[in-house]
This record gives C-alpha cells, sequence and structure tokens, in this order.
C-alpha cells in the first residue's frame, strides 16, 4: 500500500502540475503550517495541517461536517495525501500559496490509475487572513471566460474572488476598462498577483502584464516578501484607495447616480494618475 501511494502521489506530481495547471511560476517559500477554510466551491470545508518528520499531519472536514485525519508526504514545499471524498478514493495535492493555499483533488479508479479529467481545484485561505465584507455593488465571479461584466462590478468584487474567478472576469471587461486600470498601477499589481496563481491565464495576462514590467515570479515572490516583512498591510491599503478611486471614475463614466462634484473630483484624481507614470513594478519596488 506504501509503495502504491507513493506511485501516486508521484504520478499526481508530474501530471496534476501540467494538466492542472494551478499556478504560474513559484509562490516562494511558503510553508503550509496551520487553519485553511475554503472559499467559493469549498466553502465550508477546513483543513488544519502542520509539518511533522519529512511529511505532514492533518485533517480535513468537509462542509457537512465529517472529519478525516490524514498523514500525507511531502513533495517540495506542497503535501500529498490519499482520502476518501464523497465515496470515492482521492488524491489530495495541497500547494501553499501566500493567502493560502490551492488543493487539487483527482479521483483515484479501481486500477489505482489517477481520473485527471474528473479532477478539480479549490480555494483554500489561511485562517488568521481577514476578508473584506462585500458591498451592495458585489456580483459573483463569472463562471466563463466569454461573458461580458461592468468594471464596477468587477471592482466592487474581484478581491473576494478565486484566481480562476479573477481570470474570467478580467478577459470579459471592456477594452477601455483595462486601459483606465492600467493608470491605477496598485489595483493592476492586486489583480495581476491573482492572475498569476490562476490556471490557464495566458489571455489574461498577455493583456493585464503589456507594459507593467514585471513577470508572475517577481509578482509571487513580491507579494509574499510584503506578508513576510509586515508591509502588506500598507500596499493593501493603497490598493483600496485606488479602487475606490478607480471605482468613481468608472461610475461617473458609466453615468452611475453620483454627483458633479464627485465625479469632477473623480477627474482630476484621474489626471493625477495619469500623469504619475507608475507602472505595477515602481508599486511592487516601494514594498520591497
Amino acid at each position: 500500500m506504501r509503495q502504491t501511494r507513493q506511485l501516486i502521489c508521484i504520478l499526481a506530481s508530474a501530471v496534476a502540475l501540467v494538466v492542472l495547471a494551478w499556478t504560474r511560476g513559484e509562490a516562494g517559500a511558503e510553508e503550509l503550517s496551520g487553519t485553511y477554510y475554503g472559499v467559493e466551491g469549498a466553502a465550508g470545508a477546513t483543513i488544519e495541517i502542520v509539518p511533522r518528520g519529512g511529511g505532514f499531519d492533518g485533517s480535513f472536514r468537509d462542509a457537512g461536517g465529517r472529519k478525516q485525519a490524514f498523514r500525507a508526504d511531502r513533495a517540495g514545499e506542497s503535501a500529498e495525501a490519499v482520502l476518501d471524498m464523497d465515496g470515492r478514493t482521492v488524491l489530495v495535492r495541497i500547494e501553499p500559496l501566500p493567502f493560502g493555499a490551492n488543493v487539487a483533488i483527482i479521483p483515484i479508479l479501481a486500477g489505482g490509475q489517477l481520473d485527471i479529467a474528473a479532477g478539480r481545484v479549490e480555494t483554500f485561505v489561511r485562517s488568521d487572513l481577514e476578508l473584506p465584507t462585500p458591498g451592495p455593488d458585489y456580483i459573483d465571479a463569472p463562471g466563463t471566460d466569454t461573458g461580458r461584466i461592468a468594471g464596477n462590478g468587477f471592482l466592487a468584487s474581484y478581491e473576494f474572488w478565486s484566481p480562476t474567478g479573477v481570470r474570467n472576469g478580467y478577459v470579459s471587461l471592456p477594452d477601455r476598462f483595462q486601459t483606465l486600470m492600467r493608470m491605477f498601477p496598485a489595483v493592476q499589481l492586486d489583480v495581476i498577483w491573482k492572475l498569476c496563481l490562476a490556471p490557464s491565464s495566458d489571455r489574461a495576462l498577455s493583456i493585464a502584464l503589456r507594459a507593467q514590467g514585471v513577470t508572475c515570479k517577481e509578482v509571487l515572490d513580491g507579494i509574499a516578501g510584503m506578508q513576510r516583512s509586515g508591509s502588506f498591510n500598507r500596499y493593501k491599503a493603497e490598493v483600496a484607495q485606488q479602487r475606490e478611486t478607480l471605482r468613481i471614475t468608472v461610475r461617473c463614466a458609466d453615468r452611475y447616480p453620483e454627483s458633479k462634484e464627485t465625479c469632477d473630483r473623480a477627474a482630476r484624481d484621474l489626471s493625477a494618475q495619469a500623469v504619475a507614470l507608475e507602472t505595477a513594478a515602481t508599486v511592487l519596488e516601494r514594498y520591497r
């Protein structure tokens, strides 16, 4: 059984990374340790995990309250374990991220093969991560990248979405909004960070990274460094300030019910952003 489990984990390490491709680049030296809770499709589920020996000890509690302990093998900074889930035996690979973990769940067929087509990736966040409360303009993340959404809804919602939701939402935005957002580089960097964590995000990144002077590896390493150094909260405060200014600009441009005074102020703020000549790279450098 031990040899079979090792073989499954080796296969998953090679196949899941290629086929599911849930991250781009390296997420930095993050360590799996503590409590993580699921969001979106994994809402209600919880993972507790601690490094022990050459691997990890942990437990998984599903949304229905059913709990099972596991012993996981170490694969680099990730953990791999075989669990029973929804009446099936599955391989679970837990990949650390700066804000939590991506969890790949791949069913194992009777003969020991991995059912890649039935695999999925869920997003979990650290229990100590403070999530903001959605506002009245919040919209759910698009399920595909083929629709259209408004800039105001995206700005009010993307920080609550998984990386996949941000990818779908970003490519569903009007071109003029994508261009406008580049004038607010802290927001641009925040979106790029989520896109770099999303699977199959080449199309979105080809737009978002244009003229920003950064790569996904630099962004992921930079954000992870902010969290370790304690500057992440200051960075997020700048993102929130720019995002609110951008939202007002968008609402005025799209004829939402805003006062003339508010829209005049938004126009002045937009002019100031336009001449600042900042990019995602300069914002990232400021918090190193």
